[in-house]
C-alpha cells in the first residue's frame, strides 16, 4: 500500500514544484553576498494543507514538500549559504495515522537512496539529528551510509531533523554534561557556552548558530526547533504552504534578513561615532 501511494505521488507532481521567474539576476536584485547567511534554519510546515487545497490525501504533499527541499537545495550552495537545517519529522509527528507517517519513513529512505549520486556529484554533505533509535531499521541503516559516503564533502551542508526535539537535545547535552563531571573528566567550573554546545546535535557544522530561521504556512511559533541554537536568530515567517515556498519566495527571506542586517550595521556604526569606545 505505501509502495503504490509512494509510485502515485510521484505522478501527481507538476512537473516544477513553484514557478521560476525567468532571470537569475532579476531573482538576485538586490542582494549582497557579503550578507547571505551563513546558516538558514527552516520549519517546512503546510503539507497536509497544501494537499487538502488540492484534493488530495496528505501523502502526496510530503513527496511535494520533499521535492522542494531538493530544488532549494542547489539554490542555497549557488548563493553562498553553508548550512541549511530543516525540521522534516517533528518527535510529535509519531501520533498521526499509521499509513502516514509509514509513507514519510518509505519516502525519506528512498530520497536517501535516489540523491546519493547529487549529493557525491555536487559536494553536499548530509547529518541527520534527532532520535534515529524510532526508525525503521532499514531507514536507519540508509542515514548511516549517506552520512558516512558523505561527510567529506565540503561545498553545502545539509542538516535534516528527524524526530527531532530542542528541548530534548538540550537535555541530553546537560546529562552528557554531567556524567563527564561525574567521571571527572572535567569539572562544574569548566562549563560554559562553547563547551555546551559542543554536547548539542548541531555541533556536526563548524556554524551552529542559524541566522536566519524560515517557517513557510503563516505559522508564528518555534514548535520545538532548536531551541538553544535559535537565541539570536533573525526570524521570518512566510504565508506560503512549503511545497510552494521556491526560489522567489527564498529571495524575499534573504531580501528581508539583509535588510534587517543592513539597519543593524549603520546602527552599530552610529554607536561607534558617538561613542568611540563602543566595541560591540
Amino acid at each position: 500500500m505505501v509502495e503504490r501511494l509512494y509510485q502515485e505521488s510521484i505522478g501527481k507532481l507538476p512537473s516544477s514544484s513553484h514557478a521560476k521567474i525567468s532571470s537569475k539576476d532579476e531573482l538576485l536584485f538586490g542582494l549582497s553576498r557579503e550578507l547571505i547567511p551563513k546558516h538558514v534554519a527552516i520549519i517546512m510546515d503546510g503539507n497536509r494543507r497544501w494537499a487538502k487545497k488540492k484534493g488530495m490525501l496528505s501523502m502526496y504533499s510530503h513527496r511535494a514538500g520533499i521535492q522542494a527541499l531538493m530544488d532549494l537545495v542547489p539554490v542555497c550552495g549557488n548563493w553562498g549559504v553553508k548550512v541549511l537545517t530543516v525540521f522534516a519529522f517533528f518527535s510529535e509527528n509519531w501520533i498521526r495515522p499509521q499509513m502516514e507517517v509509514d509513507f514519510l519513513m518509505n519516502l525519506f529512505e528512498r530520497i536517501l537512496q535516489e540523491e546519493l549520486d547529487n549529493f557525491m556529484r555536487n559536494s553536499v554533505r548530509l547529518s541527520v539529528i534527532g532520535d534515529s533509535t524510532k526508525l525503521p531499521d532499514s531507514l536507519q541503516r540508509w542515514i548511516i551510509k549517506t552520512t558516512e559516503t558523505t561527510k567529506n564533502n565540503s561545498r553545502f551542508h545539509l542538516i535534516m531533523a528527524v524526530d527531532y526535539s530542542g528541548r530534548n537535545d538540550i537535555v541530553q547535552a546537560c546529562q552528557s554534561i554531567s556524567h563527564k563531571v561525574k567521571d571527572g573528566l572535567i569539572k562544574p567550573e569548566d562549563i560554559d557556552e562553547p563547551l555546551f554546545n559542543q554536547e548539542l546535535q548541531t555541533n556536526c557544522t563548524e556554524f551552529p548558530y542559524p541566522d536566519l530561521l524560515i517557517r513557510t504556512s503563516g505559522e508564528l511559533r518555534m514548535s520545538n526547533f532548536l531551541m538553544w541554537q535559535l537565541a539570536y536568530t533573525e526570524l521570518y515567517f512566510d504565508e506560503s504552504l512549503w511545497p510552494d515556498f521556491g526560489e522567489k519566495e527564498f529571495a524575499m527571506a534573504l531580501h528581508s534578513f539583509q535588510k534587517r542586517q543592513t539597519i543593524w550595521r549603520r546602527y552599530q556604526r552610529g554607536c561607534r561615532r558617538r561613542c568611540p569606545e563602543y566595541s560591540s
